[in-house]
Parts: C-alpha cells; sequence; structure tokens
C-alpha cells in the first residue's frame, strides 16, 4: 500500500480537481487542513450544524461563540 502525505493528495489531486469547477465536499478535524484547501467551511457541534461561510470569515471572526471557542482551542 502506497501512502501520501495529505499535502501531497491536496496538491495532486483536490487543488487540480477544484481548478475544473468540480464541488469537493471533506469532513475533517484537522483546522490547517481546511484552512489551507476550503473555500467554505463549516462548523458541527455533537452533531448540530453551529455555522457556515467562507473559511476566511470562520477562522478570523467567527459568528458563533462554540466555533470561536472551537478555532481557538477552548474544546475539541
Amino acid at each position: 500500500m502506497i501512502r501520501y502525505p495529505t499535502s501531497k493528495i491536496e496538491k495532486k489531486l483536490l487543488l487540480q480537481l477544484k481548478k475544473k469547477d468540480y464541488t469537493i465536499i471533506i469532513v475533517t478535524h484537522n483546522m490547517q487542513q481546511a484552512a489551507r484547501i476550503a473555500d467554505y467551511t463549516a462548523f458541527f457541534y455533537q452533531g448540530d450544524f453551529v455555522e457556515h461561510g467562507k473559511t476566511s470569515t470562520i477562522f478570523t471572526s467567527p459568528a458563533d461563540k462554540k466555533t470561536k471557542d472551537y478555532i481557538s482551542g477552548r474544546f475539541g
């Protein structure tokens, strides 16, 4: 089995597909990965939808306190 680092998969596949107008949905707990490759981010907490928006906005100015607490490392 060949194992590729996540960054290699992002560069070789996901970012190339994104340029071709494909919609790609990724579920991840890796916030760095989401910040690197996502145009939009949705945050769910314990199965409940909390908020969504442009990734840059979610990571810099989240509207919901739960999102802010998660991003800042207060829980999760």
